[in-house]
């Protein structure tokens, strides 16, 4: 009690002191004695200095001083193991709220946020829900392409929001068919086995504008159920994301197979997309990847020192978009 009442005063007078406007003088006495708290492991005090200081100095514009405490308070979390929770990533994105679009500390301070939530969180790749508040973020400001990168790691609502996403972004370039901008999406979650992703996805950019229809067919999701109706698109790549995903949920790889081969000249010239169609062969039928080309003396002699494994044998899966880190995705 007495360490709380303590705390509760002295962040009076650090208060006053900001709106006072000695804002250099409070932001090194809130570091003095966020020190002298972690010092005494009493972090959570620490931590409630620190993010009412960043608060603070960033309602008043002082962005760099600002920043300093909030990259402070996340150092605080990972010195005290922070978990990643409710409370703890709404602290965070309070903060990252009140930065302004320009400002060049919210790169670094996103950037270490994400460290914390991959060293303290279940999430190799950071916190969904905080790549969704940052993804949703990113595609307010229409930077579609950092949006993209976050809202491919995010939530439902993420696929949802990413859908929308597509839709957009391709009507800004005025490409010829817009579906490669869903097909690009689309694979990538199935490539990680993500239904789910992936139809939410591609429901919220048919919805998102009106796309040219050829006509219609019937299809049958399972040997046993009535046939349904779907729409063939006048764009191919609506076509073939929308063949992927009915195929991925049925036992049938000869069909897979079929889709391949027919819409291989349709993707076949861009390498990231050939790459993700075997991945999802593999994924979801057991498909076996080609063995990569190389020089046939160095192969053999790769065999010959790694006792017979080769070169090519261990095949991991590509990473969801560019093969980025989330400390890279800002």
């Amino acid at each position: 009690m007495a360490s709380s009442k303590g705390t509760e005063k002295t962040l009076q007078k650090l208060r006053e002191s900001v709106n006072a406007g000695n804002y250099y003088e409070a932001q090194q006495m809130y570091r003095t004695v966020a020190r002298r708290l972690n010092k005494q492991q009493k972090y959570q005090d620490t931590i409630r200095l620190l993010h009412d200081g960043a608060i603070l100095l960033l309602q008043h514009k002082q962005n760099g001083s600002g920043s300093d405490l909030a990259n402070y308070m996340l150092d605080t979390y990972k010195l005290a193991s922070v978990p990643v929770d409710e409370a703890s990533l709404d602290r965070v994105v309070e903060i990252l709220s009140l930065y302004p679009v320009a400002d060049v500390g919210r790169k670094t301070f996103i950037s270490n946020a994400f460290r914390w939530t991959k060293a303290n969180g279940e999430y190799p790749q950071g916190d969904p829900e905080l790549h969704d508040y940052v993804g949703t973020m990113f595609y307010n400001e229409k930077k579609y392409s950092l949006a993209e990168d976050h809202l491919l790691l995010g939530t439902n609502h993420s696929a949802e929001l990413i859908g929308k996403l597509a839709y957009e972004w391709a009507v800004e370039e005025s490409v010829q068919y817009k579906g490669i901008y869903l097909a690009r999406i689309v694979l990538q979650f199935l490539a990680t086995k993500d239904i789910l992703f992936a139809q939410l996805a591609y429901k919220n950019f048919i919805s998102a504008g009106k796309q040219p229809i050829a006509g219609e067919s019937q299809v049958r999701r399972a040997p046993a159920d009535e046939p349904t109706s779907y729409y063939i698109y006048a764009d191919p790549w609506i076509n073939f994301t929308q063949m992927l995903l009915l195929t991925v949920q049925r036992d049938a790889s000869d069909l897979f197979k079929e889709i391949q081969a027919k819409y291989e000249g349709l993707y076949g010239s861009e390498p990231n997309f050939v790459e993700l169609v075997q991945d999802i062969g593999l994924q979801f039928f057991n498909i076996q990847k080609p063995r990569k080309q190389g020089n046939m003396m160095a192969e053999m002699m790769a065999n010959l020192f790694s006792g017979g494994g080769g070169a090519g044998a261990a095949n991991p899966l590509l990473q969801l978009g560019n093969a980025k880190t989330s400390e890279d995705l800002d």
